[in-house]
């Protein structure tokens, strides 16, 4: 009788330790990161920056693609290559997890 009692309890206590194996693994963690496209348009050539620093230089109108950028609120200029009285434009967007779209026309 003690024998089968004890067989039961270790039983009992695997299954648990399975279950809460198999539940803790199903958690997964909000993303910290997001994907931007930044989408400019215009007539000439820009050099593309987020929170001041350049991430693209002299590049055409047209979808440039920002990975990992953490979430927040970040600031994106572009500016015409030949100074900003050319042409400059700007956008403060907040960064959400996954994708985002940020347009800007200089």
């Amino acid at each position: 009788m003690k024998k089968n009692v004890l067989i039961k309890g270790i039983f009992v206590l695997v299954v648990i330790a399975f279950l809460s194996l198999a539940f803790t693994g199903c958690y997964t963690p909000p993303p910290t990161t997001g994907t931007v496209y930044i989408v400019v348009t215009g007539g000439w050539f820009y050099d593309l920056e987020m929170d001041y620093i350049v991430k693209f230089w002299g590049v055409a109108p047209g979808t440039y693609v920002l990975y990992n950028v953490p979430i927040g609120t970040h600031f994106f200029e572009a500016t015409d290559t030949w100074g900003w009285t050319w042409g400059y434009d700007f956008a403060t967007q907040y960064i959400t997890g996954g994708v985002n779209y940020v347009f800007l026309n200089p």
